[in-house]
């Protein structure tokens, strides 16, 4: 996987986000994602050390229903960009995006994303993480560090390409700087990967 460089931009969409009042093309689709977000949050809120099996068993069926959910959305829409549905609905498209286990599916929705953020309608740090998303899944490795997994003593970043660059990348793409995120990560989940 290279990267394309029309997936870079200020990391800004709001300039194009109904933010004059009117509302986003398809109220009806940024509702639906909204509504499918919210319900894995619901099961995500609780600790992952804290969920029973019965509860990560239901936010793993959540996850492959919003997957679904979406992959009908991007097939009859595209990316749900801002003009469709809304920074918040689009938001929430990638959050789905990024958290189902279908590297087919994110590896599909990487060019229509890179599409929508050089169009300013979608932020290119979505599209980073996505990507090491892929990355991750498939054995790759990450380009910006977003990644991480559990350690024997506490949370792993996956393995990065050229890590000296990382940082540069971090922030071409709206990424805060490694050492500050892999804190903030510790310091919430402490042994638990993100």
């Amino acid at each position: 996987m290279s990267i394309p460089p029309s997936t870079k931009n200020s990391g800004d969409v709001s300039a194009v986000s109904p933010l004059d009042g009117t509302p986003p093309a398809r109220l009806d689709i940024a509702n639906d994602l909204l509504r499918c977000a919210k319900l894995a949050q619901t099961v995500r809120s609780i600790p992952d050390s804290e969920r029973t099996e019965e509860q990560r068993a239901e936010l793993r069926r959540t996850n492959r229903t919003n997957t679904e959910a979406l992959r009908r959305i991007v097939a009859d829409h595209g990316w749900p960009s801002v003009t469709l549905v809304g920074l918040d609905a689009g938001h929430a498209a990638w959050l789905i995006a990024l958290r189902c286990d279908d590297a087919e599916f994110q590896n599909g929705v990487l060019p229509l994303l890179a599409d929508a953020v050089a169009a300013d309608e979608a932020e290119s740090a979505w599209w980073a993480r996505i990507y090491d998303r892929c990355c991750a899944l498939t054995g790759v490795k990450q380009w910006f560090g977003t990644q991480f997994r559990n350690g024997p003593d506490s949370i792993e970043m996956y393995p990065v390409d050229d890590p000296e660059k990382r940082d540069a990348r971090r922030a071409e793409y709206g990424l805060r700087p490694h050492p500050e995120k892999t804190a903030e990560l510790r310091q919430r989940y402490g042994r638990e990967a993100a």
